[in-house]
């Protein structure tokens, strides 16, 4: 397979029992693979991961992979502390359905390149379906290096997937001097996606808060509309920043305006958790609107998008 494309990463919806609510989480999976996600995502910040114990991820793992049902590919991210743990949460994974994984590093400071590298390649010769590993040089305390990367994939080949979240030049770097063994797909919201697109990325891993927008840039770029591709970014971009400030915050507001495009009802909220601000919802309200001129656009994708973007 060729991993490419926007896959939205879930959102944690609760119920008033304090369990993950199912008919929402339900209605997510549906709204984002009607709305043209190419594939979709779990356990990153935004599925609240942190506010979860490995119980509860497998059974989200588990309950999510039968409501997507084979409808289209499916990642998991994988960031137990050991080699065991993320071989044993891996192959769970696999059998409820994932297509592939997205491997953390170890969260030790100092660990080295060559270490990390016998880190991945443990996990990776263990499962039986393709193997990511995230590589953000900005925020996470280990990485790697073009020549690691490199270095890695030629010896496991079912590692040829990179979730990079750094600077975008980081990442234009790590494409080249990988030559091509990664389809590398972006984070943090698509805040600079075209940027991510133009040095040959395969996508974006964003939240959902603006999916049906983020495929139609994604579609644009590939039929060579890169001016309408950029269109769209910019008006998102006061959006995706205000997001993007913080994790408590995107939970907070970014979950909100997902909501209200997918018609869900926030039930409940798992603590600690932020409460929002009138004047936060306002911000909210604005960026629904932004979104909805967005969309107003020419070309094949203005009807579906415009009526995603009414929810």
């Amino acid at each position: 397979m060729s991993w490419h494309g926007i896959y939205p990463i879930l959102y944690a919806f609760w119920g008033e029992d304090g369990r993950l609510d199912r008919a929402a989480m339900a209605r997510q999976v549906d709204y984002c693979i009607a709305n043209g996600a190419h594939g979709l995502a779990v356990l990153g910040l935004v599925t609240e991961v942190h506010k979860m114990d490995v119980n509860e991820r497998l059974h989200l793992v588990e309950m999510v992979g039968d409501m997507i049902a084979g409808r289209v590919p499916y990642a998991v991210t994988v960031a137990e502390p050991s080699t065991e743990g993320q071989i044993a949460f891996a192959r769970s994974a696999a059998a409820a359905g994932a297509d592939w994984v997205i491997l953390q590093p170890p969260p030790v400071k100092g660990t080295s390149q060559a270490d990390l590298i016998r880190f991945f390649g443990t996990v990776a010769d263990a499962v039986d379906v393709d193997v990511a590993v995230q590589n953000n040089p900005v925020n996470l305390d280990v990485s790697l290096s073009a020549d690691g990367l490199v270095a890695l994939n030629r010896a496991h080949p079912n590692i040829r997937i990179l979730k990079g979240e750094g600077w975008s030049v980081d990442i234009d770097r790590a494409i080249a001097g990988s030559d091509g063994a990664f389809a590398v797909f972006g984070g943090h919201g698509g805040i600079e996606f075209p940027a991510l697109l133009q040095s040959g990325g395969a996508g974006l891993i964003p939240a959902p808060d603006f999916l049906p927008a983020q495929v139609a840039m994604y579609e644009m770029w590939r039929d060579g509309r890169t001016a309408d591709a950029l269109d769209i970014h910019r008006r998102l971009l006061p959006a995706i920043v205000f997001m993007s400030r913080s994790v408590p915050g995107m939970l907070c507001y970014g979950k909100r305006l997902f909501a209200a495009q997918a018609d869900i009802d926030i039930r409940a909220e798992r603590a600690p958790f932020k409460a929002p601000s009138d004047f936060g919802l306002e911000q909210v309200a604005g960026f629904a609107e932004d979104i909805r001129t967005a969309v107003k656009t020419s070309g094949p994708h203005a009807a579906a998008l415009s009526a995603a973007a009414q929810g």
